[in-house]
């Protein structure tokens, strides 16, 4: 038997078994869950005007770079947020950061019916000593259900790209050791 065909026997029994507990009337439970990301917010030293202009448009790439890594990784079905940009940017215009609003990224949530919402900023101590923080935040609940930092060194495309992959990587490494939690 291939591995494909015992992944395969192991999803059915683990839903039959669950269908016949009763447990569950369907799989959607086994979905992963629908991850609203919010654009990467950049906070701290921001090197001044001259660097505005390159730090909008990293800020943008690497955003992407997080929606699809996420995406790929087979962890959440992400969210396309175009249809409550109009929300996104009024709540932008009313705070200065959207993962330190006192929650209004959640109320972005449920417009989007999300089960969760990424809040994701890096920090930049200088042009070398960077951090890379990422909150998760259960819509239902309000609650902060993940949230770690990553150091990184360079304010540069490569740096970015590498700390953001570096987190998805992790992200999937935590959830083969601990599954569903």
């Amino acid at each position: 038997m291939n591995t494909v065909t015992r992944v395969t026997m192991c999803w059915a029994a683990v839903s039959f078994a669950l269908c016949a507990s009763g447990v569950a009337g369907s799989t959607e439970h086994l979905k992963p869950p629908r991850l609203a990301v919010l654009n990467i917010e950049l906070t701290g030293d921001l090197g001044g005007p001259a660097f505005s202009a390159e730090h909008a448009s990293r800020l943008r790439m690497e955003s992407d770079t997080l929606r699809r890594e996420l995406q790929l990784s087979g962890l959440y079905r992400i969210v396309d947020a175009s249809p409550q940009q109009a929300l996104i940017n009024r709540l932008a215009s009313e705070h200065a950061y959207l993962h330190d609003c006192n929650g209004c990224d959640l109320e972005i949530g449920k417009a989007l019916a999300a089960d969760q919402v990424l809040v994701t900023w890096v920090d930049r101590v200088s042009g070398l000593i960077l951090s890379l923080t990422y909150e998760f935040h259960d819509v239902a609940s309000g609650q902060i259900v993940g949230r770690k930092s990553y150091d990184f060194r360079g304010d540069n495309d490569s740096a970015w790209t590498h700390a953001i992959r570096y987190m998805v990587r992790d992200l999937k490494e935590s959830a083969a050791v601990y599954p569903g939690g």
